[in-house]
């Protein structure tokens, strides 16, 4: 396993003090486009914090939802107005604070959603590639918008959880389900040490499924993150 980047999404509905720990901690921020949460000032805010502290900047669109998660996802050509609206101000907020966007991960509802159907991933792919080649994607490990992403030439940052529960064949539990997200730090730690001895993460039904990832994403909205934070960069660093 190569150097792992920690990443965490913020400009949400977090304090900014603990905005600005969070962002001590990581080496990526995914920052909120100010629709499912946030607004305008935070986002600006946010991305002057990770120019000070020097951390790679994605942008983190989501659906125009309170929490950017809902039951229905949307169609191919509502997304695509969707990306345009929301990376197109993110975008020219970055100009502003002279901070280059590196990559864009999807929120919610769309990062799965992506997932499920080829149309929305493409739909997706073809919003980044057009943006500016030095602009990626993070996304799960394994993934079909990776793969496709890959495809077309477009520079990929797998993505695995050490707070979320997997099932067999490599999935994130859905949200709200049993066994979603531990907030358990010593359980979240015990998974990365498996992963990174095994390559492995443990899944919900007492197993394991073989894992590639290039970062590793924490929850800001968990209880625990600033500890949780800590405890993976202590683990890291032991390596």
């Amino acid at each position: 396993m190569g150097e792992l980047i920690l990443n965490c999404d913020l400009g949400e509905d977090e304090c900014a003090a603990q905005t600005e720990q969070l962002m001590a901690l990581v080496g990526a921020a995914n920052i909120c486009c100010g629709v499912h949460a946030g607004n305008a000032a935070k986002t600006r805010a946010t991305l002057e914090l990770a120019k000070r502290c020097g951390v790679m900047v994605g942008a983190h669109p989501g659906l125009a939802i309170a929490g950017g998660r809902g039951s229905e996802l949307p169609s191919a050509v509502e997304l695509n107005a969707l990306l345009q609206e929301q990376l197109g101000c993110f975008l020219r907020l970055a100009g502003e604070v002279d901070v280059p966007v590196r990559y864009v991960k999807l929120h919610g509802t769309l990062y799965h959603a992506v997932e499920q159907d080829d149309a929305l991933a493409d739909v997706a792919v073809e919003m980044i590639k057009a943006l500016d080649n030095s602009v990626g994607i993070f996304s799960l490990a394994g993934g079909r918008l990776a793969q496709l992403a890959r495809r077309k030439g477009v520079s990929v940052w797998e993505e695995a959880f050490a707070d979320r529960g997997y099932t067999p064949d490599g999935q994130l539990v859905p949200r709200g389900r049993p066994d979603d997200l531990t907030e358990d730090v010593a359980i979240a730690v015990a998974r990365l040490q498996q992963w990174q001895l095994s390559g492995k993460m443990p899944t919900i039904d007492g197993g394991s499924v073989a894992v590639r990832a290039q970062t590793l994403c924490v929850h800001a909205d968990s209880p625990h993150a600033l500890q949780l934070l800590a405890a993976l960069n202590e683990l890291l660093e032991a390596r």
